[in-house]
């Protein structure tokens, strides 16, 4: 930066300030111009030096008055006026019109040429500009260096506020503190900014001189970064290059972190369906998981979390799809924020957490999160285990409690399971499903015995109570448990016969989860051709 004090102060030049006062020294230069005589500035001169030998003879009156006033309306930083030959003095019309203006005016010997002032100051000017460059190389050197550190956005507003010998202040966009590397007063800066304004603030806060800077990033849509010096403030066009260079910065650092959290879900999410879909031909060892925080031997068990719709046969797959990416999104972001090492995905259709720790709650806090957010989830959540070859085990308790849970929002639990359950979710599934789908085929076309059948079991046998709930005459039940007593091969008096037809039952909708009758809920005849494939 090169101002008019820094020429006044090159004494071969000869130059005196005659207007503009003690301000003007600071007054920045980017250029210094040779106005012919009796010429005018007519562009834009935005920070020039405007140099001239004054007006031709005869000038009307008033021309030293348009001279001032062009050149402030064109932006000159200042005007050098030589003094006419033997003069001593500048005309008394260029000073009262320049001190009019509050534009600085200087003076320079009668025998000064114009062009060696031009070429004297152009080079101040770019040999300064030359050392800025070399300052905001080294600093910006510094600043990216901190970008590959542990901590770069800290690292980064530590770096700046060293090198510009200021507190560093960033704020969320409703003034939460984000980060603050000094004692700077941040609860009275944040007052003063002008949050109605996206340009770059300078005030001062007693002793504390601030620079104000809105800036945006992928993701906050604006933050504000504030520099705070005491004493005096800092040179505008580094600090100015410097807040470009952290804004640019702070998007690489957030992108950063945004492109390993990514890979680190879908490492999570795939170590999650290994371990969900074990077939016993894969081992898994803690190593496995233990650089997500998991601790061996440690209780955990699965939650598995879907939406009613999901389980619709004519489901649209993209809606599915686009609501299991957000269940499984959301999820990530609530367990992440808790203590208990977690992986979260989605398997077979549905979203899935498998979480470390004793207590299930965060699984119920979570569908009431979806749940307010328009997204009326259920949740199954399976029994803890303390291997990993078990998790495929609680997986599949998490499905199946799933079925149950009909009402929307709700958690069932492994806990809350009956012993047939139990049996159903440890026994061999292939098995189980081939063998409950020859005993209830059996009742293929009959829609209504197997109706019967299933009012039947869930009203203790009660003859009379079917009736009600099928609105038909008792004996109307009587006959058809007949039927299908013949049709099956076995009496409903017989205990192994009731726990055979009840468990096929139980199989059938765990197989089909969320789509397919239960025991627990009333079923029209449409659910129970579902059921019966």
């Amino acid at each position: 930066m090169f101002t008019i004090g820094d020429l006044q102060r090159n004494v071969d030049l000869g130059l005196e300030l005659k207007a503009g006062g003690n301000r003007a020294t600071s007054a920045e230069i980017a250029r210094a111009e040779v106005l012919q005589l009796g010429q005018l500035p007519a562009a834009e001169h935005r920070a020039v030096l405007l140099l001239t030998s004054g007006l031709p003879a005869g000038a009307s009156p008033g021309g030293a008055e348009a001279l001032v006033a062009a050149a402030k309306t064109a932006g000159a930083v200042g005007i050098v006026h030589t003094l006419a030959a033997d003069a001593a003095r500048l005309p008394a019309a260029i000073v009262e019109a320049a001190s009019a203006h509050d534009l600085p005016l200087l003076s320079a010997p009668a025998n000064a040429s114009l062009r060696s002032i031009k070429d004297a100051v152009n080079e101040r000017v770019a040999r300064s500009e030359l050392v800025l460059y070399q300052q905001l190389l080294t600093l910006q050197s510094s600043l990216i260096a901190a970008v590959s550190t542990p901590d770069p956005t800290d690292s980064l507003l530590r770096r700046l506020g060293a090198l510009v010998n200021s507190t560093v202040i960033l704020y969320y966009p409703d003034g939460r503190l984000l980060a603050a590397t000094g004692d700077g007063p941040t609860n009275v800066i944040w007052q003063r900014i002008d949050k109605s304004s996206q340009e770059r603030q300078q005030f001062t806060v007693g002793q504390w001189y601030v620079v104000a800077s809105l800036i945006s990033g992928p993701e906050e849509a604006h933050r504000w970064i504030v520099l705070a010096r005491r004493g005096h403030p800092t040179s505008q066009e580094i600090v100015s290059q410097l807040i470009t260079t952290v804004e640019q910065l702070l998007d690489v650092i957030a992108l950063s972190r945004r492109a390993a959290a990514t890979e680190e879900a879908l490492q999570r999410a795939d170590v999650l369906q290994r371990l969900v879909s074990n077939n016993g031909y894969e081992k898994f060892g803690w190593d496995h998981v233990r650089r997500f925080g998991f601790e061996p031997h440690g209780p955990c068990f699965v939650a598995a979390v879907a939406l009613p719709n999901w389980s619709q046969r004519r489901l649209d797959p993209e809606l599915h799809s686009q609501q299991l990416r957000d269940v499984t999104q959301i999820l990530r972001g609530l367990v992440s924020n808790s203590s208990s090492p977690h992986l979260v995905g989605s398997h077979e259709g549905v979203a899935v957490v498998l979480l470390q720790c004793s207590d299930t709650r965060l699984v119920d806090e979570a569908v009431s999160v979806l749940s307010a957010r328009g997204l009326q989830a259920s949740a199954g959540i399976g029994r803890k285990v303390a291997s990993l070859d078990l998790i495929g085990n609680s997986y599949r308790d998490a499905r199946l409690a799933l079925t149950r849970a009909t009402d929307v929002p709700a958690v069932q639990r492994f806990e809350d399971f009956a012993v047939a359950d139990i049996a159903i979710s440890t026994a061999d599934e292939d098995q189980l499903i081939r063998r409950s789908h020859d005993l209830l085929s059996k009742l293929e076309g009959s829609d209504h015995l197997l109706e019967t059948l299933i009012v039947y079991l869930r009203n203790n046998l009660s003859i009379n109570d079917t009736a009600n709930e099928l609105t038909i005459h008792p004996n109307s039940v009587r006959y058809r448990i007949s039927r299908a007593e013949e049709l099956i091969g076995g009496s409903l008096r017989s205990l192994p016969t009731i726990v055979d037809v009840f468990l096929a039952v139980q199989v059938i909708a765990r197989n089909r989860a969320g789509s397919v009758f239960t025991l627990n809920e009333p079923r029209t005849t449409t659910h129970i051709d579902a059921a019966l494939g």
